[in-house]
């Protein structure tokens, strides 16, 4: 099958699976909705448009892995960024200025929001997306001249490494070649891997098979009837021996 492989790299990531209020967490792999919210701000697909999910809807149907990459000597930590929001406005101030202050439902001030953000340091992935070729392609050639920024979970989190995407016959020949491309990076078979990689439906019984809800089918807010923004994937996690 037809792979389109991209490089993650970056000195901070941050991927939420499971954020609660005001503790955002980081996944240890990248999502597959962060990672489609990502090709489609390189297609230039707007959330608010009325025809968002059918865009987005190709983009869904590839079937994704992600390797992990192991720097040599520089291990992956996580980093947790204390965040007040809403603290220090003058009730007095102007218009724009009262419209930051956090309120309740009911309109009264809330005061000071505090919240935590987690974010994966010094970390690197590989993602490999399967399907169609001309789709691979036309993501290949956006992700090369992007409508819009692309960054890993949070605008912070800002490549530090180009996503040189790569398209080769196979998974493994895509993770191959995008290796011989980027002098760093050391090929290996995907056996020999750690990765997370979509669950098939003759995979029903595999054992090791979590699931988790990072399916998107929408982004934006859309007028009239609108279906659940994600839905359940099964992942398996493979760990070499």
């Amino acid at each position: 099958m037809p792979t389109l492989a991209i490089y993650l790299d970056a000195p901070m990531m941050s991927w939420g699976a499971s954020s609660k209020f005001q503790y955002r967490e980081t996944g240890a792999f990248p999502t597959k909705s962060a990672l489609i919210g990502l090709l489609a701000a390189a297609a230039g697909i707007d959330k608010h448009a009325p025809d968002e999910a059918q865009k987005l809807a190709p983009l869904t149907d590839l079937k994704l892995t992600v390797v992990k990459i192991d720097k040599q000597n520089i291990p992956t930590s996580r980093l947790t960024d204390f965040h007040t929001v809403g603290g220090g406005y003058d009730k007095k101030a102007s218009l724009r200025e009262k419209m930051s202050i956090p309120k309740k439902a009911s309109g009264a001030p809330f005061g000071t929001v505090i919240t935590r953000r987690s974010y994966l340091t010094d970390a690197a992935f590989i993602a490999l997306f399967e399907g169609d070729s001309t789709i691979l392609t036309n993501l290949k050639a956006a992700l090369l001249d992007p409508v819009w920024g692309v960054w890993f979970g949070r605008k912070t989190c800002l490549p530090s490494t180009p996503l040189t995407p790569t398209i080769g016959a196979s998974p493994q020949a895509a993770l191959d070649e995008l290796c011989e491309i980027i002098p760093k990076l050391k090929a290996r078979p995907l056996a020999e891997c750690e990765h997370q990689r979509e669950a098939r439906q003759e995979d029903s019984n595999q054992e090791g098979t979590f699931y988790q809800s990072d399916q998107p089918t929408a982004f934006g807010d859309h007028q009239g009837p609108v279906p659940a923004p994600y839905r359940a994937r099964g992942i398996i996690h493979h760990r070499p021996q």
